[in-house]
């Protein structure tokens, strides 16, 4: 599976699409335990806010659109740089073999770091497999003390396990488990619309500042 790389940075800044997403608006548009997790993500609320958050992963991300693009604006009130990037049809191994993280990571210096990856894997036979991949890559992005999250897409499909694997693996970055969420989607009944990735932001955000679960309930 070929993978194709976009990316952009805003200051605030934007990298668009398993193929290219589609929001509501024109394309191409910019506009542990329970309370071992309580007690984490409050940490959150309380440090100081990120100066630069680098927002990457496959084409769930959004493009210019629905995920990032209400992340980007969350994140900017806070004073926050925002970077954005993301690879069509990208899975977990080929993210993981490349150099784009490791070259995105030296150009940006994030303090935080967002992945949403695992979309091209929801359905590979032996996810297992992957889970020198995930860690990996979690050691890459935590490298430093740095702040990272890792955020497996709501699925369209039951998955064969690789949200599982992300989540027992994915250590020192915190998992966030979106996989049962029902967001509004585009035609392919796979890539959020903008209103599905403002949807999918406001769980996320929520969590991140310590005011909602790590794993969204189906409603």
């Amino acid at each position: 599976m070929t993978a194709t790389h976009s990316s952009a940075s805003a200051s605030a800044s934007a990298s668009a699409p398993v193929s290219a997403p589609v929001s509501d608006s024109d394309s191409g548009s910019d506009s542990g335990s329970d309370s071992d997790s309580d007690s984490a993500d409050a940490d959150a609320s309380a440090s100081p806010p990120p100066k630069v958050v680098l927002h990457l992963g496959d084409s769930m991300v959004g493009g210019y659109g629905g995920l990032t693009k209400a992340l980007e604006t969350k994140f900017k009130e806070l004073g926050a740089r925002f970077v954005r990037d993301w690879e069509t049809s990208v899975s977990i191994a080929t993210f993981d073999h490349e150099k784009r993280l490791q070259e995105l990571l030296t150009k940006n210096s994030p303090d935080l770091v967002i992945l949403t990856l695992g979309a091209n894997d929801v359905f590979v036979p032996f996810p297992s497999a992957l889970t020198q991949n995930v860690q990996s890559i979690a050691r890459k992005m935590s490298a430093g003390g740095r702040a990272c999250y890792w955020m497996p897409p709501p699925v369209w499909k039951k998955d064969t396990g690789i949200v599982d694997v992300i989540k027992k693996n994915a250590a020192p970055c915190k998992v966030f488990d979106s996989s049962h969420m029902k967001i509004a989607r585009a035609g392919d009944g796979i890539h959020p619309t903008d209103r599905g990735g403002a949807d999918w932001a406001d769980a996320f955000f929520a969590y991140y500042r310590g005011t909602g679960p790590d794993t969204p309930s189906v409603e």
